[in-house]
């Protein structure tokens, strides 16, 4: 694979969860053909507010090919990404005589030199112990079977995230399968998006990560990680991606965070089809809610953007524009609508492109989580789905619901013990 991946349509940039990052921000509906690139996770910024209120302590960043320490034991890692979010992090942890690597980088012979340089100036020959994987998107899991390869080191993965990138490895097909179709129809698409999709081939997944090995090492949620001196609890979430993993050392009070929390913009929360009626907004708010019970000063180690402090204001922001946007997608149910007719409620400037799937997935989510609560309902007309309002929304039922959810991790997390 190089920088210039083929593209591909919208509705596979939807199923596959790899790709799918963060959301754009209000953009205005337009109804063109999209193709959108399959191994492109597209982050975008997030609300004008994002990274108000945060503390970022340092004054670098990482060259690629070069390790930076930051913290005892940690060296922060930045390699390049062929899309429009052009980096993602990655941690180095000492682990006694050996290192642990968190997160890859994608496929691209690039990120291997990167690497190469950092086997050369920073390994200072002492092997890989473990390859740990936050979740399965190419651009955190891309390069884990090339790194295990060559330290012989296992992999470290939740088992819904291996499996399902040793599952989307092996999905190529010449065109995408006719759910997928029927999903994209039935999510509001025009005809002729249906038909560019139809045209757009399916199964790219492959050509951004290198092939993995048939076993791996599991972890899980409530695991607890021995690397170097510290314990490092597993925490698992999902509604970003299924699976995913973040890290937190309690004693020095520093969390690995992945993709579950990033300081200046917002992951993306898409319903697909491979689970078309999912609730993934659901679950994403309720592993927010679990990690506002860290400490305020937890240093939080994200997988894009910098290092910050200031993790219960970032959370408190993403659940607020979450709780708030539901408000205005509501309303704009008073007349039956598509996930396509409520982008103005969700996005702050056009949909087009590489955005149409991501924010279309993203629409379901907030139509679905809506329709959880029984504030829409779902109608069918001509094999298109369209959500009409028949209750109120109690945003402030919602924002105790997730309350309680913070009150009961802080008592029961194994760190408040």
């Amino acid at each position: 694979m190089t920088g210039s991946a083929s593209c591909f349509v919208a509705a596979q940039n939807i199923i596959l969860e790899a790709m799918s990052k963060l959301d754009p921000e209000r953009p205005r509906r337009e109804d063109t053909p999209q193709n959108a690139s399959a191994l492109a996770p597209d982050h975008r910024r997030g609300a004008g507010d994002d990274g108000l209120g945060l503390e970022f302590p340092f004054d670098f960043v990482p060259e690629p090919g070069e390790a930076r320490p930051i913290v005892a034991g940690i060296h922060w890692v930045r390699m390049p990404l062929p899309w429009s979010l052009d980096h993602i992090n990655l941690y180095l942890l000492e682990d006694g005589e050996r290192w642990m690597l968190v997160d890859t980088g994608v496929r691209t012979d690039e990120t291997k030199a990167h690497w190469r340089a950092i086997f050369d100036k920073t390994l200072g020959g002492r092997p890989v112990s473990r390859v740990l994987v936050t979740h399965h998107h190419p651009d955190h899991l891309g390069l884990a079977g090339w790194l295990a390869d060559h330290f012989s080191a296992p992999i470290l993965a939740t088992r819904t995230a291996y499996l399902l990138a040793r599952t989307l490895i092996l999905d190529r097909r010449d065109e995408p399968p006719a759910e997928v179709l029927e999903f994209s129809h039935r999510a509001g698409l025009s005809a002729a998006m249906v038909d560019k999709q139809r045209k757009g081939g399916w199964g790219l997944f492959a050509r951004a990560v290198h092939p993995l090995p048939v076993g791996y090492r599991r972890m899980a949620g409530g695991d607890v990680l021995k690397i170097g001196e510290s314990d490092w609890h597993v925490i698992e979430t999902s509604g970003h991606a299924p699976g995913h993993a973040s890290l937190y050392e309690p004693d020095r009070k520093i969390l690995l965070s992945g993709d579950q929390i990033l300081p200046l913009i917002s992951s993306n929360v898409s319903v697909t089809p491979t689970e078309p009626d999912g609730n993934p907004l659901d679950e994403w708010l309720h592993g927010l809610a679990r990690l506002r019970a860290l400490p305020a000063d937890t240093l939080v180690l994200p997988s894009h953007n910098a290092p910050f402090y200031g993790i219960i204001t970032r959370l408190d922001a993403l659940i607020g524009k979450h709780v708030t946007r539901l408000g205005g997608v509501a309303d704009m149910c008073g007349t039956p609508a598509t996930a396509i007719d409520i982008f103005p409620a969700l996005f702050r400037r056009r949909v087009s492109g590489l955005e149409f799937g991501m924010a279309t997935g993203e629409a379901l989510a907030h139509l679905h989580f809506l329709e959880s609560l029984g504030v829409v309902r779902r109608q069918m007309e001509q094999g298109v789905a369209r959500f009409k309002r028949i209750a109120d929304y109690d945003a402030k039922a919602l924002v105790a619901r997730l309350d309680t959810i913070t009150e009961q991790e802080r008592m029961t997390a194994p760190w408040a013990v």
